[in-house]
């Protein structure tokens, strides 16, 4: 039902080119388009930013992020090897596990949540953003270690499952469901891409079923159980638990086709618009640019997951194939989860739209995330250099 990725000879293509030097120019455009985005997103992300702000000190903070991002985007996609990953993801495991233990004693506590660690009181570090890159990291670390020659059962699946599990109990009891379903997600989508028992699948399907409804019963707390119902129906408490949400369609429905113009939007400039720098940041760009200016966003997020799988495709291990594949999904699946949130499809779960909601822990995590997949590209390229005498390249 899947297409493996475990199996390392793989000397076999789905692609042909008539010399390196072709593929190499490909993958070095792959890189360009992944540099390109992110210059072109993270440029509009700080101009939204600073009109739904309304040039406060959130712009100015942000401005300070984004060069952090920047450095970070650049160490990892050009200096640091992706050999270096796959070398340390057990002890970045262990460390982001441990931030998280740490933040539920001594986290600071911020909109209910306990999710931030505060150093010195201006340095605030958020482990739940970077447990999304580890998960994606020690999943294709352990399918790269533990391959076999049949496909996963269940059975085989449970150290994995724990370790993410742990990430994912860590994170529901801070509590954040949103982060810690994305990190499910990530998983779960890297698991599709390795061979997979039949029964195996059907079992975690009906268990996850069985799952919703426990965790409806007995896990979800009052207020997050009163998310999904305004989800359902936002008009069941307008002016309180499903005020966001009407908010947020009033502003997107406002910019009709092109939109009402920059800094000119209404919800946005008086301030009817809630969580209008971070949750729902994407309702000011709508507000602002209309359905034109959302399509765009779509187009840029939709070519970054594009050229990120196409990155995987390539990848000269397992590893570093299931790395891209759990990068472009925690990208896209939060671009994702963020837009329909803001478009009232999606019950509000405080998720951020990359490169755009305001948050330092956010812009770093997908800046590293960007540029994993350029330092994996890179490697690619490489072989390339390094195995003149192959006539195509090493596929999934």
């Amino acid at each position: 039902m899947t297409e493996s990725i475990s199996s390392e000879k793989e000397t076999t293509t789905k692609i042909s080119w008539n010399s390196f030097g072709q593929i190499r120019k490909v993958k070095a455009v792959q890189s360009s388009y992944l540099v390109a985005i992110f210059i072109i997103l993270i440029g509009i992300g700080m101009a939204n930013l600073y009109s739904a702000a309304n040039d406060t000190n959130y712009f100015h903070t942000q401005l300070r992020h984004s060069l952090i991002a920047a450095t970070a985007f650049i160490i990892v996609g050009w200096v640091l090897p992706i050999r270096i990953v796959r070398t340390y993801a057990t002890p970045f495991y262990a460390f982001i596990v441990l931030s998280l233990m740490v933040v539920m004693v001594l986290g600071h506590t911020a909109g209910g949540s306990q999710r931030w660690l505060n150093f010195g009181g201006t340095l605030r570090f958020q482990p739940s953003e970077f447990a999304k890159i580890s998960v994606a990291i020690i999943v294709s670390k352990w399918f790269y270690v533990n391959k076999l020659p049949h496909p996963y059962r269940l059975r085989d699946l449970w150290p994995v499952i724990l370790k993410v599990g742990a990430i994912f109990g860590l994170i529901f009891l801070q509590p954040d469901f949103g982060t810690a379903g994305i990190c499910l997600i990530i998983a779960a989508i890297q698991t599709l891409f390795v061979r997979l028992n039949v029964k195996s699948v059907a079992i975690v399907f009906i268990s996850g079923i069985v799952s919703a409804v426990v965790g409806w019963s007995f896990f979800l707390h009052s207020y997050q159980k009163l998310r999904i119902l305004n989800f359902l129906n936002p008009s069941l408490d307008p002016t309180g638990s499903g005020y966001n949400s009407l908010q947020s369609l009033v502003a997107v429905g406002s910019g009709n086709m092109f939109g009402k113009g920059y800094l000119l939007g209404s919800q946005t400039q008086l301030q009817f618009l809630p969580a209008r720098h971070t949750d729902f940041i994407f309702s000011v760009f709508a507000e602002e640019h209309g359905f034109i200016g959302g399509a765009i966003i779509f187009f840029f997020f939709g070519l970054l997951a594009f050229v990120s799988l196409e990155i995987a495709r390539q990848a000269r291990d397992s590893f570093s194939g299931l790395l891209a594949i759990g990068l472009a999904a925690f990208i896209f699946i939060e671009f994702t989860i963020n837009v329909a949130m803001v478009l009232g499809i999606f019950p509000v779960v405080g998720m951020p739209l990359p490169l755009f909601s305001y948050g330092g822990s956010s812009l770093l995590t997908v800046s590293i995330a960007i540029g994993m997949l350029i330092a994996i590209d890179r490697d690619n390229v490489g072989l390339g250099r390094q195995n003149k005498s192959l006539k195509r390249p090493a596929l999934l």
